[in-house]
């Protein structure tokens, strides 16, 4: 146990160390700057999109809370359906109830599985610090051999050279996170019964004036006795 601690808090030091020096780096290139100028030339259009998108899918009320994933509290949360029109609904059910819950741990497993490999995360904040000292020097233009490089073409080559570099950097841990998550989110959504939680949506709005039935008659005839 020693061992381990002794192991665990060199790498804890270095990760701070890391994580002071990129905040330093991303203030001293004028990082949060940068971001606001890029984000200022987006078009209004696009701007729009990604806030409909944002506030219908990622509404963080559509996260499911513990104890309605796990079904604690119930007396069968979980068990298996014999019949295939069954597990496909409650598939469709499942998948379209708790997906923001899916995506959270996708993005967790991705997260736990980065950190525990340093030169990955060495490659992304050497991509970072490149961004924004590629974007701060090209902000009023560049120009390189007697050719002016503009800040829309300099995105252009580093988003190409950020993907080349993160497939190769990252692809081991995107397929394990994508079989791990993946193998997960199988089991709970083909296992888990959630036919008694629904959402607004699910609910079937009833409209119409209420007709009188006999057995109401009888009823308030009997309450009347």
């Amino acid at each position: 146990m020693a061992a381990s601690d002794g192991s665990t808090a060199p790498s804890i030091s270095m990760f701070g160390t890391l994580g002071s020096s990129l905040k330093s780096k991303w203030e001293s290139v004028d990082g949060p700057q940068t971001v606001s100028n890029i984000s200022a030339q987006l078009p209004d259009s696009v701007k729009s999109r990604a806030s409909n998108i944002s506030s219908t899918y990622l509404n963080p009320r559509y996260m499911r809370s513990p104890k309605v994933y796990l079904g604690l509290g119930e007396s069968k949360p979980f068990y298996l359906e014999t019949n295939p029109s069954l597990i496909a609904d409650r598939l469709k059910h499942n998948i379209g109830y708790f997906y923001l819950n899916y995506v959270f741990l996708t993005v967790l497993l991705f997260v736990l599985t980065l950190m525990i490999s340093p030169s990955s995360l060495i490659s992304i904040a050497i991509l970072a610090f490149a961004w924004f000292y590629v974007m701060k020097i090209t902000a009023d233009g560049y120009t390189i051999f007697g050719v002016q490089i503009s800040q829309r073409v300099a995105t252009g080559v580093m988003s190409i050279v950020t993907i080349l570099c993160l497939t190769y950097v990252l692809s081991s841990i995107f397929w394990w996170t994508l079989c791990t998550s993946g193998f997960c989110i199988f089991g709970h959504s083909i296992f888990r019964d959630a036919s008694m939680h629904k959402d607004e949506q699910d609910h079937v709005e009833m409209s119409g004036d209420l007709e009188e039935a006999p057995f109401l008659d009888s009823n308030s005839g009997d309450m009347g006795v």
